[in-house]
């Protein structure tokens, strides 16, 4: 298992734009801190804050902090380890400061880019696939809010679902089928949705829904791997992200042909961001 040099090249790419890490200087030898700009072509999540940002990745931390703070954050960070930012002890100390300015942590995610090592997967049968005309179509009646958040910064872009049926056996190649042609089913005649956002100028992040009746089945791992493939002959980057509580969406990553690459933390100014409202993965 592994991620290929070109995988882990793009998404340096795509982090030094997030992180605006031309304008980057060095803390210490596994930590750089750049000034908050949101940069044309930067992951740009809606309802977080970029005052403060901190993406974990190939043992460097990369932090983009607001202009003003940065001599105080300098201070404070240069003994932190950066594998070892996430600590809790860590975190709570980040957060005190960040409530000064009004601000709070929201999230830390774990992230997972592509296995290169990966088995092919062959298409199966019957699948149904979305463009972004059925996406905008769906959005009054997408029971899938993992697949398809419509978030107006990290723009829905495609689809693939495994429509509703009968279900004969318990494998992950199966796939139930209604007797009419998949490419007339809409979203509510999906068992399991997988779906992608263009996060970034080089990312799509795929997210996962299967209806509780249908769990158990092997389709999201399908799906995900499926899509993961589309996305990468597309010439993006598919990425997939989860908490690090949520053991079966990690194993799901992993199922679908991606490995465990980086780690993030998310600022919202405070009271804005509702963990049971709003969604972040």
């Amino acid at each position: 298992m592994s991620i290929s040099k070109h995988t882990l090249e793009i998404i340096q790419k795509q982090f030094d734009l997030d992180c605006n890490l031309g304008e980057a200087h060095k803390i210490k030898d596994d930590m750089w801190i750049a000034p908050t700009v949101v940069l044309p072509g930067s992951r740009v999540i809606d309802k977080l804050d970029p005052f403060f940002r901190v993406i974990i990745f190939m043992g460097k931390a990369y932090v983009m902090a607001d202009e003003s703070t940065i001599p105080g954050w300098e201070e404070i960070l240069k003994n932190y380890p950066a594998e070892w930012f996430f600590n809790y002890s860590r975190l709570r100390k980040v957060d005190r400061i960040l409530n000064e300015y009004d601000r709070e942590i929201i999230d830390t995610h774990i992230y997972y880019l592509p296995d290169s090592e990966a088995p092919v997967m062959t298409e199966p049968e019957g699948l149904r696939w979305f463009d972004e005309s059925d996406i905008a179509k769906s959005k009054d009646i997408n029971p899938f809010h993992n697949a398809w958040p419509y978030s107006p910064t990290q723009p829905d872009v495609i689809g693939v679902g495994i429509p509703k049926g009968k279900i004969t056996e318990t494998g992950e190649t199966s796939v139930p089928c209604e007797a009419k042609a998949a490419d007339e089913l809409s979203v509510t005649n999906m068992a399991a949705l997988a779906g992608a956002s263009l996060d970034g100028k080089y990312v799509k992040q795929i997210g996962i829904d299967v209806l509780p009746e249908f769990r158990g089945n092997g389709y999201a791992p399908m799906l995900v791997s499926v899509l993961r493939q589309r996305i990468i002959q597309e010439e993006y980057i598919p990425f997939y992200g989860t908490a690090e509580s949520h053991a079966v969406s990690r194993m799901t990553g992993v199922r679908s042909g991606f490995l465990p690459a980086f780690a993030e933390l998310f600022v919202g100014k405070k009271d804005v961001y509702n963990p049971d409202r709003d969604r972040q993965d």
